[in-house]
């Protein structure tokens, strides 16, 4: 299974049951790098990517063999079956009250690129394979 999360500084992904924030040229970078596979994600999500219907499928839950982009679901329930995370860092600190509980030690990052988003000046994804 392999997730693509979005997280701050503190590793916090919600405040109040809603997105901390939201980047156009972070979700282009998402779908650019679909390489012809759908994305899934839960309905909490589906707004996000209303541009690229055709790229996407709606599922509750990450499921194995699948990409999930995940925003409102604990990640560390799926971490016996994750193989490989992608982490975009808004390189900020926002409230938060949903954090990432998500081990990170049991996995190399092999791959780490800056770019300037839409919101954001610098945008950092990291992508992590389990060790």
């Amino acid at each position: 299974m392999r997730v693509i999360i979005c997280l701050d500084d503190n590793n916090g992904m919600l405040f109040n049951n809603r997105r901390q924030s939201r980047d156009r040229v972070l979700i282009s970078d998402i779908i650019e790098n679909l390489k012809g596979e759908k994305l899934c994600l839960n309905e909490f999500s589906l707004p996000l990517f209303s541009e690229y219907e055709e790229h996407i499928q709606v599922c509750s839950a990450p499921e194995k063999g699948k990409l999930f982009f995940l925003e409102n679901l604990d990640l560390s329930g799926f971490s016996k079956d994750l193989r490989e995370v992608t982490v975009y860092r808004w390189n900020r600190a926002y409230p938060a009250d949903f954090t990432c509980q998500l081990d990170f030690s049991s996995y190399e990052m092999v791959n780490e690129t800056e770019f300037r988003g839409s919101s954001h000046d610098k945008i950092t994804k990291l992508v992590y394979v389990k060790g």
